[in-house]
């Protein structure tokens, strides 16, 4: 079977390029930055469709998308093709979440001035605003929503190895910031994984903007 006969893959597809054309007119895939990525449907489900490297988000197709496996390598029929330069951090999050079926990253300025000052602070914690609660495990804005910052490096290797040793003594997370990159969020589904992703600009431009009014 191919799996572009499979129509929940081909409904995933079309998901994830309305949210790229989306992310884009707002700013957050500035040049050919940012990646995405979804967990294939059964029975593919060990491989993975992401973003292939160095593609214009505005003009971005199904055509843009492609295959690998569990690994990261490309799948035989894209053999030759380079996908996202950070395939390694999509795949370390589907290897310790089964449930991920999404993973979506972008360049936002507010994630990524974000990340630049509070990159000391290495993991910031965010409370008292109502849409925490469209974070995973949040039901009241009394909650505390952690966001670990990772230092930004060519190494990916090394830097899957760092966020898989994070997640592995902290299961619950569902984002990280890179520092002077941009946010990683997942989800259980696309819609959940846009949530997040929305959510979490929202609240990061909330902290800076009483940051400066305190200041």
């Amino acid at each position: 079977m191919n799996i572009f006969d499979n129509l929940e893959h081909h409904a995933n597809a079309q998901e994830l390029l309305a949210i790229i054309a989306l992310f884009h007119q707002r700013g957050w895939s500035p040049a050919t930055s940012t990646n995405y990525s979804f967990r294939n449907p059964q029975p593919f489900h060990h491989t993975y469709t992401i973003s292939k490297s160095g593609i214009d988000k505005s003009r971005f197709t199904i055509k843009d998308l492609m295959l690998i496996d569990e690994f990261g390598k490309p799948l035989p029929s894209y053999q030759g093709i380079r996908p996202s330069a950070e395939t390694l951090l999509h795949t370390v999050v589907y290897d310790n979440s089964p449930e991920t079926r999404a993973i979506l990253h972008t360049h936002s300025p507010v994630s990524t001035i974000f990340s630049m000052i509070y990159k000391d602070e290495k993991v910031v914690k965010i409370t008292g605003f109502e849409v925490l609660k469209a974070l995973k495990n949040i039901t009241t804005h009394e909650q505390t929503f952690e966001l670990p910052i990772f230092a930004n490096s060519q190494d990916m290797p090394a830097l899957s190895e760092e966020i898989d040793q994070y997640y592995a003594k902290n299961p619950d997370m569902s984002a990280f910031l890179l520092v002077g990159h941009g946010i990683y969020a997942w989800g259980n589904s696309m819609t959940e994984a846009k949530r997040y992703v929305e959510a979490l600009d929202f609240l990061m431009d909330c902290m800076l903007k009483l940051r400066l009014y305190k200041n």
